[in-house]
């Protein structure tokens, strides 16, 4: 068993506590024996002190057990699931510290559980190590969760985009360009930008960027890139350095994010970034004339993201950073979508939602998407455009009223869909679904017009009980195998009867 620092001050805590309670000792009576304070026993107890060496051997001597035993890392079988717990490092995928839980209170109050937590515990470490709950979902998941306690508005990092702007005298009158905030990192955080090296190793083509500290810093840009992600990952490394964000992966790769800190500090700087590019007060008001126009259009939504130089994804996840704070919206989603050209295969890549009892679309299952939704129809609409022109670069958007088929909930969707820069045969779509409530009903004039067509959608096929769907792509197995153990579940009802 490898353990950290932390870790085994934490195993050394509980071991002691166990035999301690074993031999029939008080906090009080142990001190006395091993000539020790009760309030240093405490600590190290708690996990919080490792005691030295001379240390140790008196509590050994005190408690009447081998130096050995005692520091050995080795836990009773009942102890054994938390030890297995800190192995995982399963703890440090998880927030916990913003969320005011201290790990080491929490691994103390564990000790004290009945067998069936420690049952739980056991249980809950063999699905980490399963492909079904990775480190890294665990991570993603706490971060999804985070972002929506926080209403995904974050008012530490705007004022730092506000300071930002403030120190550096930057008008905000238009888009902030990818020149001018390549000079500040140059020019002001000792960085040099290389825009043609890294392709000339194949092995990181597909790599966005990467960073080489030393004196310069050195950002190597992949050249595939637009200028909007240029723009972007510049914001990043501005804001790794002005908000100070230390730990951190130095590859713009998911793949690189190592622990749960440095996963968030990415969501932390990707949130500066967009924020600077998309200035709150010019970016709001160009949102409320979009939104107080009566008659939905796509020329207006694409114009607006030319305007800001920016990626669909960054131009919706700054809508949903502003909506609820600025217009009222808290009900929402967000889901972006990969897909590969001829291909069937739709893969749910992220997910945002907002004060929503259920997931629209459901999670990343295995499970196949509603093909009724509009973020498959835009993925749908831009492959034929690109089978008629190769050289198709457009991005093509779409918006739908969609009702679900059980729960009559209705959502206006908005979705625009485009190619990747790096791979040829890669779409993906980003879609924004707002929950139709009577906020919304004053905030977007459009909502109503009768061109947007309505929609009846379900989760996925495996889920859904419409008959005669022309999109279903599988049946519906998730309801058949319930209908049958209901069905079970009455004839046993029917079978006491008879034996009766």
């Amino acid at each position: 068993m490898k353990l950290k620092k932390n870790s085994i001050k934490i195993i050394f805590g509980l071991k002691l506590k166990q035999i301690r309670q074993d031999k029939g000792l008080s906090l009080s009576e142990l001190a006395t024996k091993s000539n020790m304070s009760i309030s240093y026993l405490n600590e190290i107890e708690s996990g919080k002190k490792y005691p030295k060496t001379d240390k140790i051997a008196s509590l050994s001597e005190a408690l009447e057990v081998s130096y050995d035993s005692l520091v050995s890392i080795k836990l009773t079988k009942y102890l054994s699931p938390i030890g297995e717990l800190l192995e995982s490092n399963i703890l440090e995928q998880l927030p916990l510290d913003h969320y005011g839980i201290d790990i080491n209170k929490l691994i103390v109050l564990m000790s004290h559980a009945p067998m069936q937590l420690s049952a739980l515990v056991a249980t809950l470490i063999e699905l980490a190590k399963s492909s079904e709950m990775s480190r890294s979902a665990f991570s993603r998941t706490a971060l999804r969760i985070y972002k929506e306690l926080n209403n995904n508005y974050f008012p530490k990092i705007e004022k730092g985009v506000d300071n930002f702007i403030k120190k550096f005298k930057l008008e905000t009158s238009s888009p902030i360009s990818y020149d001018k905030l390549k000079n500040i990192l140059t020019n002001e955080f000792n960085y040099r930008i290389d825009e043609n090296s890294l392709n000339s190793f194949n092995a990181l083509k597909e790599l966005r960027a990467t960073v080489q500290t030393g004196d310069p810093n050195v950002l190597f840009l992949n050249n595939n890139l637009s200028i909007s992600q240029k723009s972007f990952i510049v914001g990043k490394e501005l804001a790794y350095n002005f908000l100070q964000l230390k730990d951190r992966s130095y590859s713009y790769s998911n793949y690189k994010l190592d622990t749960f800190e440095q996963l968030l500090n990415n969501f932390n700087a990707s949130y500066f970034s967009t924020a600077l590019k998309l200035e709150k007060n010019l970016f709001l008001k160009d949102i409320k004339a979009f939104f107080s126009q009566k008659k939905w259009d796509q020329k207006y939504l694409l114009a607006l993201l030319n305007k800001y130089n920016a990626s669909p994804e960054m131009f919706f996840q700054r809508l949903t950073n502003l909506v609820g704070k600025y217009l009222d919206i808290h009900k929402f989603f967000f889901l972006r979508f990969n897909k590969n050209l001829q291909s069937e295969v739709y893969q749910l890549s992220k997910e945002v939602r907002l004060n929503l009892n259920r997931n629209p679309g459901g999670y990343q299952t295995n499970e196949h998407y509603c093909r009724r939704w509009i973020s498959i129809n835009v993925l749908k609409n831009l492959e034929q455009k690109l089978q008629g022109n190769t050289n198709y670069k457009n991005k093509v958007a779409g918006i739908l009223r969609s009702k679900f088929f059980e729960s009559n909930d209705k959502f206006l969707c908005i979705s625009v869909a485009k190619l990747s820069q790096f791979l040829p045969d890669k779409m993906t779509s980003v879609t924004l679904g707002f929950f139709v409530d009577d906020k919304l009903k004053k905030q977007i004039k459009f909502l109503n017009d009768p061109k947007i067509e309505d929609r009846i959608v379900n989760d996925t096929c495996e889920k859904c009980a419409i008959e005669d769907c022309k999109q279903r792509v599988s049946p519906p197995l998730s309801i058949k195998q319930n209908e049958k153990l209901i069905e079970m579940e009455n004839a046993i009802k029917q079978l006491k009867t008879i034996s009766a």
